[in-house]
């Protein structure tokens, strides 16, 4: 299941936010603050994949795309394929 869609700008301001398992709006600041520290940190060579059980909670993994000055975020369980997950993220009109 998707938990989470994120559009955070490289200046760490979130451009959306769509949380799909419950969030309390006062924590939401935080989660994009660790995703984004995560994901800035991370070389550009590194995989698009990231396990984020100490962000999210255990099982969680987090799939991202970096285009221009925006990270594109979808955070899922392991119910979810992971491939389907980075194509979802990349717009691949096959993948709907």
């Amino acid at each position: 299941m998707i938990q989470a869609v994120m559009v955070i700008s490289t200046q760490a301001k979130p451009r959306l936010l769509k949380f799909y398992s419950f969030q309390p709006p006062e924590k939401h600041q935080d989660l994009v603050r660790c995703v984004f520290q995560l994901l800035s940190a991370r070389p550009e060579s590194a995989s698009n994949f990231v396990k984020v059980d100490s962000i999210f909670g255990p099982g969680t993994k987090m799939v991202y795309k970096h285009l221009a000055t925006l990270y594109f975020v979808f955070v899922f369980d392991s119910s979810e394929n992971e491939l389907a997950m980075l194509d979802l993220v990349q717009g691949n009109p096959m993948a709907y």
